[in-house]
């Protein structure tokens, strides 16, 4: 008799269901492929009760084993487990100040079909009536196999309700964008700043991956971040904690888009790049301005590189502090951050060590870029949507089969 016939409600089935539940999280966070014998030692079971559980995942079409081939090596070879052929996938999408992206994720987390779409204008409605028709398409192409959507917006969102509290280069101010994209009512939707999404990625695929304390921080228009404790964000009270950027630790005189002035972004986003280079650019030009300021600094331009160093700098000391108040193992970079510390990461990290306290002077936590690159956003709205769908394999599997949209 199967796992899965002999699941009731005792405490016998509930121990299996969960156990189900741990497999396939183990192959998922493998990266979609794990052979037989490194599950059981994952799951801490015998050969035999890994093959039981991947036999069920199998049968509920989440799963699929791939024959075993020999090694050259000492032992038996074992059967390989990978994601099923049509296994569940969930939609990602990004919205952006100059565009949307948007990708599909299977079980093993890598992104497929990434396609985008430029913003003519960055209002609400506008840029809804875009995605939703993006969504639509990709829903309708993944079919039953898509079991839920993950979107990454550049704002500030409350976890609680999905609302977007604010998001400055869009002119964007409490809106209920879940509502205007008419989804189907079956597929289950989160929605999360990109900054957090970034960080939910790393820690589970990235340099932060087994960390006690990391430090997150995304930058391109607008500076954010997240603190992530035993791969958990650290979100606040309305999930809106890391506004980093927001920090006074700017020039008192820079007015920010927030309202206040002295913002650490000022001197440190795309933006600040540019002002430093005395480059001009708007909201929707900012990153191609930004890109245009490195490639300069790179062909020897003293002013471009100057740009570089001055908003390095600025990164640099804006770290010390959150060094100082956060104690961290790690700290991540992503996005514009990542691109500065590629270009002058000397200056950055001098620039950090000169202001912390002298007791991390010289024991600064390592400052690295997620490996992850541009999609970690993407990726970070598939893996939050993830960790509520594979939560229940047995019900994951209906909705994927078309046997759960009632």
């Amino acid at each position: 008799m199967s796992i899965i016939d002999e699941m009731g409600t005792d405490t016998s089935a509930d121990l299996r269901r969960t156990n189900l539940t741990r497999a396939l999280r183990a192959v998922h966070l493998a990266g979609g492929r794990m052979s037989r014998a490194e599950l059981a030692r994952e799951l801490s079971c015998s050969r035999a009760t890994a093959a039981a559980l991947v036999g069920d995942l199998s049968a509920l079409g989440l799963l699929h084993e791939l024959g075993a081939v020999a090694t050259g090596r000492r032992g038996r070879p074992t059967p390989t487990v990978t994601p099923a052929v049509a296994a569940p996938a969930v939609v990602a999408l990004e919205v952006g100040v100059e565009r949307l992206r948007i990708a599909t994720s299977t079980i093993g987390g890598t992104l497929e079909d990434l396609a985008e779409a430029s913003l003519i204008t960055g209002s609400a409605e506008t840029v809804a009536a875009l995605a939703a028709e993006l969504l639509e398409a990709r829903i309708a192409t993944l079919g039953s196999r898509c079991v839920g959507v993950g979107i990454g917006v550049f704002g500030l969102v409350e976890q609680s309700n999905g609302l977007v509290l604010e998001a400055p280069n869009l002119g964007w101010r409490d809106i209920d964008l879940v509502s205007m994209l008419h989804l189907p009512s079956h597929l289950p939707v989160r929605v999360n700043n990109v900054a957090n999404l970034v960080a939910v990625a790393d820690s589970i695929r990235g340099v932060g991956r087994g960390c006690e304390t990391v430090i997150y921080l995304h930058a391109s228009i607008g500076v954010g971040g997240t603190l992530v404790r035993d791969g958990r964000p650290l979100l606040g009270r309305l999930g809106i904690a890391g506004e980093y950027g927001h920090l006074p630790l700017g020039g008192a005189d820079l007015p920010c888009r927030c309202g206040l002035r002295g913002c650490w972004e000022t001197e440190v986003d795309q933006f600040a790049l540019a002002r430093a280079a005395g480059v001009g650019t708007d909201a929707r030009g900012a990153a191609t301005t930004a890109d245009e300021v490195f490639r300069a600094a790179a062909a020897g331009d003293p002013s471009a590189q100057a740009a570089v160093r001055v908003t390095a700098a600025a990164m640099g000391r804006g770290l010390a502090a959150l060094v100082d108040v956060h104690d961290p193992d790690l700290i991540v970079l992503a996005g514009h951050a990542a691109h500065l510390h590629a270009w002058a990461g000397d200056i950055v990290e001098d620039a950090a060590r000169s202001h912390v306290l002298t007791s991390h002077r010289e024991r600064l936590a390592p400052i690295r870029p997620t490996p992850l690159g541009d999609g970690a956003g993407l990726l970070g709205a598939a893996e939050d949507l993830f960790s509520l769908v594979l939560s229940d394999p047995v019900t994951l599997a209906r909705h994927a089969s078309g046997r759960g949209d009632a």
